[in-house]
């Protein structure tokens, strides 16, 4: 799987102040494995009991989820079902289905409902007894609302019961997905190199380290939201490792140093982030100390199940290192480079 590669060089000719040179790290490619994880928030981050949610990855998420094989004995099979395929529902991309094992062709077929709600679903199996058969539940839907499903239990009697509330079975299949690099390029003022394909570097369940080995002036991360995150909750944090000593750490905190997703920044003065070329992310700058950066770990909050949205880094540094790479030059503004000064972490 390719890396992302995020980099850059940028001069400005600020009066006074020798060129600054702008370059983005190297970042590993993130895991695009499944979106399915069992969660406890619903689309509108109500809290629900927990329930297999393709929300992992954020709305934009896709991927499939497949249970083991089993023989239908009964007539009925009853599940519970919430989320959407759309703002008006018919995409025909989010569904569970009912598949036969052994020939792969479809039997059975249900939507997402169009509800936040668990609804209670069924499908008449009586023709279908003795046939192996397994459940499939797909989320190919990767907008940015409207996009995402969930399954509270299934009943199919005694050869096949789940109920997600007791967490994700050890059985159930969740491949990753193939990833593809797309790069996007945002400039005018501090530059980012970014992959369109990527929601977030951060993965549900752990974090990412960034090997690095120079000195930089400042870091610039760009993204910073979180999706429906309520203000003064932490949701993940950022960790500067030297090459000796402690780390640094910066708290990703909803209204300080994260905004909401999917909206412009806010006015609050407690916000130490700053607008991108795009609207919706926004950039936080961070002073390191004056030595050799070791690695940079970005980290989720096990507490919480939202994810911050973290998408490119880039470096005010004049060393060479093999972890970074060229962007085109761009210039910033008198009132941004005093903002950076005055809004360093």
């Amino acid at each position: 799987m390719a890396t992302i590669g995020l980099c850059g060089l940028l001069s400005t000719t600020t009066q006074g102040q020798a060129p600054l040179e702008f370059q983005a790290l190297t970042c590993p490619a993130p895991g695009f494995g499944s979106t399915w994880t069992v969660l406890k928030r619903d689309g509108a981050n109500r809290e629900v009991e927990p329930y297999l949610s393709s929300l992992g990855k954020g709305e934009a998420g896709t991927g499939s989820v497949t249970s083991p094989p089993f023989v239908i004995t009964v007539d009925t099979i009853t599940f519970t079902l919430r989320g959407h395929d759309g703002p008006s529902g018919g995409r025909g991309e989010n569904y569970i289905a009912l598949v036969d094992a052994r020939k792969g062709n479809t039997l059975m077929k249900t939507a997402a409902p169009g509800s936040d709600d668990l609804q209670t679903l069924s499908w008449d199996v009586s023709r279908l007894k003795k046939v192996e058969v397994r459940i499939e539940v797909h989320d190919g839907n990767a907008a940015a609302g409207f996009a995402w499903l969930g399954v509270g239990r299934i009943d199919a009697g005694p050869t096949f019961t789940v109920n997600f509330r007791k967490g994700m079975p050890k059985a159930w299949d969740r491949p990753a997905r193939a990833g593809t690099v797309r790069y996007e390029l945002l400039t005018g003022g501090v530059p980012f190199r970014r992959d369109a394909n990527v929601f977030t570097l951060i993965p549900l369940d752990g974090a990412v380290e960034i090997p690095c080995g120079f000195n930089a002036e400042r870091l610039y991360v760009l993204g910073c939201t979180v999706r429906n995150g309520k203000v003064g909750t932490t949701y993940g944090r950022i960790e500067i490792h030297y090459a000796g000593g402690s780390p640094d750490t910066i708290e990703l905190t909803c209204g300080v140093t994260l905004d909401g997703w999917h909206k412009r920044l806010s006015p609050s003065p407690t916000l130490h982030v700053h607008p991108s070329s795009d609207p919706f992310q926004h950039y936080l700058v961070i002073k390191p100390r004056d030595a050799k950066i070791e690695k940079i770990r970005m980290l989720a909050n096990p507490d919480t199940d939202l994810i911050p949205r973290i998408t490119a880094v880039t470096c005010e540094t004049s060393e060479e290192s093999d972890r970074l790479t060229p962007l085109p030059a761009s210039k910033l503004s008198a009132e941004e480079a005093a903002w950076i000064k005055a809004h360093q972490r």
